[in-house]
């Protein structure tokens, strides 16, 4: 990577951005410094300097987003985030003066058409976990095998679903984050995506399970008495985001539900069942830590919710 780079990754790096999207930036960026090869006529990406930025025009930016390198048409959330990671890079250089111009700034990304959330329902939350608590339709083998990890589990889909915290916050969490000074309530302190810290309200039901977990199943994982992760994984270490996707797909799948339920699905159903019982957006936002509101809009965007809405709406005619 050219020496300039390196001034950018420090400007990330002290915007407490995390090491995954630090890394995502500079990955992509080394896309784009291949691609400016080419149009620049460079030999090596280790040849050019800052001031080219200035000569790659709105034309080719967005030629750039369009495309993967190998010429495959990229999605609308791809060529988003291919833009997003060049704007914070031209605004950065423009802001202190190392380049003139920012392409980006012509550049209209594209247009996200709404989609429906993919959430569970209220059965299909009961029926998971009916299926990890019961160990419903699990082979006699994987049961003896789950048998120290139930009430772990348990806790940590109800602390998905109850929460809305990230498979990447959760995994994250020690013993130490769990505050129990305020009377009647708990709260987790959590490092939310991009470095903040923030806490995060849990209501007693989900509370219980992790005290469970901690007490009954935590002690038959650990390796080491002075681990301080809270969700250990079979090697007594601090459980992975992969662990976590994996132990999900497979209850999923043991309780008759769709594979495509992931982590996020659970972020998904806790925002919607949020917003259902307070209609209230910021409710959304706030739990979720969201920076936008547009962000937290993606949540109420239930079209079918919204069509059948309309349609009681109309009774109001035959009264």
């Amino acid at each position: 990577m050219p020496e300039f780079l390196e001034d950018f990754h420090t400007h990330l790096d002290s915007r407490n951005r995390s090491t995954n999207t630090i890394l995502g930036y500079m990955y992509e960026i080394n896309v784009f410094l291949r691609f400016m090869a080419v149009v620049l006529k460079k030999e090596s990406i280790k040849d050019i300097q800052v001031t080219d930025l200035d000569k790659i025009r709105m034309t080719q930016i967005e030629k750039y987003i369009a495309e993967s390198e190998d010429g495959i048409k990229l999605s609308e959330t791809a060529r988003r985030r291919k833009l997003s990671v060049l704007k914070t890079m031209y605004k950065y250089y423009l802001a202190i003066g190392a380049i003139k111009n920012n392409p980006t700034l012509l550049v209209e990304g594209p247009k996200l058409h709404e989609r429906d959330v993919v959430k569970l329902s209220d059965s299909e939350v009961s029926a998971l976990l009916n299926c990890i608590q019961n160990q419903d339709k699990i082979s006699e083998h994987a049961k003896a095998y789950n048998k120290r990890m139930v009430d772990r589990d348990m806790a940590i889909i109800m602390v998905l679903l109850g929460t809305g915290m990230r498979v990447s916050e959760l995994v994250g969490l020690n013993l130490s984050d769990i505050d129990t000074t305020e009377e009647h309530k708990v709260y987790f302190s959590i490092i939310r995506k991009g470095g903040d810290y923030d806490k995060v309200r849990v209501i007693t039901p989900v509370y219980n399970a992790v005290a469970d977990y901690i007490e009954f199943s935590r002690p038959l994982l650990l390796s080491s008495a002075d681990e301080n992760a809270l969700f250990i994984s079979t090697q007594g270490k601090r459980i992975s985001v992969n662990a976590v996707q994996k132990m999900l797909k497979k209850y999923c799948k043991a309780a008759g539900l769709s594979d495509k339920y992931s982590p996020h699905k659970m972020r998904a159903t806790f925002a919607t069942k949020v917003y259902a019982e307070t209609k209230d957006i910021y409710a959304i936002k706030d739990a979720l830590h969201h920076s936008n509101i547009d962000t937290s809009k993606h949540y109420i965007s239930d079209k079918e919710a919204r069509i059948d809405a309309a349609a009681e709406a109309a009774r109001l005619f035959f009264k």
